[in-house]
């Protein structure tokens, strides 16, 4: 149906972002400096800054492409991938900045929301559920919510009762910006026909380290191949599968299904329990690895062929919140390299490093005690002679559907063959090529590189002939029983045994 212009409905949506993934075993805390790092807009900003950039990016095309008069309230953009759990004055002043502009925003039709679903503060193990709480209270029963998650997230009972739908990614690695196309495509959708979608949804007593996470083979491929299957199904909208990241240690902590339908409870019903008996079916599946110890790994990296080798160093995925420098690969690629020429690159986190690489100046040498400060549990730093071969400042790296970041003040240094980016903190270009070309760095001549996360390797695609996931300590380490656990709900899978014949 077209309007002419006077005669156009106009309806009012109020949008905005809060994302963090929280690693409940980090000693490390998030404050807002990590958020203003990596893309803290208010306003009208949103509508400059979020243009093709994930969730919200998508939200604004799906709005952009629709043929109805939409008013867009912007409230907040705050993104930080990942880290330890954030500080409460700095959740206080983001809730604020959320809040206040929605609020006075008057009447709604709809709030569009991007979060994440596994943040954590100091006091809440359920940020996302707070946030949507409070933006139920302030708009009514009759606004409708849609909220586009990460599927990593850790759904809670709070969230399914304020939201009218939480839509995850389809895939992984993340696909952000389509899933801002599919959940806003829904929304509005839902706004323009006066849908009111019905949510079903299974708690699945599990957790699984991050070996399978990869949406493009394995088990995980086929569970959510599967629900791509029954949303072709006569009144089936959405069906999304959180398969949450592990190091949340909070009270309603599991994986998740959540199906949405028109007007078909039944059957929205019947699918979350299918779901959920159907990836319990494959439980064990998720636990066969090839992760390799950090000695092998470093001995199968000089052993390996020509072409570029990725070393994934999932006990330090920073991804999932770890800090950034561990230095368990590079001692071993310093006990292993003797003789060796091959070029290996890895960052590290160290920002007295850099202070000190910034002082000696580029050609100059010098002793550093390089790493371990940040995560001190599972590592410890090594003293190294380096050279300095490259500096820089304020760099502003293009991520694409993840925006731009600023790298901070960088050095590049030699050890031998092992060439070190050090970093003042762990921004999301960390596992981008970007980190190594802006220093010079031509990654057609490396043999080797370490990246910090358990399953984003894609950026590294067009070089990578090898990849090795290696079995390294840390914050985010595949061995889940190494952790302490005191508020996931138990028993659970696999910290309790295998649960047997536990039904959904």
């Amino acid at each position: 149906m077209t309007y002419d212009v006077e005669e156009r409905p106009l309806v009012k949506i109020a949008f905005g972002e809060i994302v963090h993934e929280s690693n409940t075993f980090t000693s490390v805390r998030t404050g807002i400096d990590s958020f203003e790092d990596n893309g803290f807009y208010q306003g009208s900003e949103l509508f400059q800054k979020m243009v093709g950039v994930g969730p919200i990016g998508g939200f604004l095309k799906r709005v952009d492409e629709s043929e109805i008069d939409y008013e867009l309230i912007p409230l907040v953009r705050a993104y930080e991938f990942a880290g330890g759990v954030i500080l409460k004055q700095t959740f206080d002043l983001l809730l604020e900045k959320l809040i206040v502009p929605l609020r006075n925003a008057g009447f709604l039709d709809g709030v569009f929301l991007s979060l994440h679903g596994a943040a954590v503060t100091e006091n809440d193990d359920d940020l996302e559920g707070t946030i949507l709480e409070i933006v139920r209270e302030v708009v009514g029963r009759d606004a409708l919510i849609v909220v586009s998650l990460d599927h990593h997230a850790n759904i809670t009972t709070r969230m399914v009762a304020a939201a009218d739908m939480l839509v995850g990614h389809q895939s992984q690695p993340h696909d952000t910006f389509d899933t801002g196309l599919k959940s806003s495509s829904l929304f509005l959708k839902c706004l323009n026909d006066h849908i009111r979608p019905t949510l079903a949804w299974r708690k699945i007593p599990m957790i699984t380290p991050q070996d399978h996470y990869l949406t493009s083979s394995g088990p995980m491929k086929d569970w959510f191949d599967r629900a791509r299957i029954l949303e072709q199904r006569q009144g089936v909208i959405d069906v999304s599968l959180y398969p949450m990241q592990p190091w949340l240690d909070v009270k309603e902590a599991g994986w998740s299904v959540v199906v949405h339908t028109v007007d078909l409870p039944e059957l929205a019903e019947d699918l979350a329990e299918e779901m959920a008996e159907y990836v319990w079916r494959l439980r064990m599946s998720f636990w066969k690895s090839s992760r390799l110890a950090p000695e092998e790994a470093v001995r199968c990296t000089y052993l390996a062929d020509k072409g570029l080798v990725i070393l994934a160093d999932t006990g330090d995925a920073v991804y999932a919140g770890a800090s950034g420098d561990s230095t368990c690969l590079l001692k071993e690629f310093l006990n292993q390299s003797e003789g060796r020429t091959e070029m290996i690159l890895l960052p590290m986190v160290d920002h007295e490093a850099v202070n000190m690489s910034f002082d000696t100046g580029i050609g100059g040498r010098v002793d550093l005690v390089l790493g371990g400060r940040l995560d001190n549990v599972f590592s410890s730093p090594v003293e190294v002679s380096a050279e300095v071969i490259a500096l820089s400042e304020q760099y502003i790296a293009d991520l694409g559907e993840r925006g731009t970041c600023e790298l901070g003040s960088t050095a590049l240094i030699k050890i031998g063959g092992v060439y070190v980016v050090v970093m003042e903190r762990a921004v999301a270009a960390i596992n981008y090529p970007i980190l190594y070309t802006h220093l010079g760095v031509n990654l057609c001549k490396a043999h080797a590189v370490v990246l910090k996360t358990g399953s984003n390797f894609q950026n590294f695609g067009f070089w990578c002939r090898r990849l090795i996931r290696v079995d390294s300590p840390g914050v985010t380490q595949s061995t889940l029983n190494a952790f302490k656990w005191n508020r996931i709900p138990r028993p659970i899978y696999p910290l309790d045994g295998d649960l047997g014949n536990w039904k959904v």
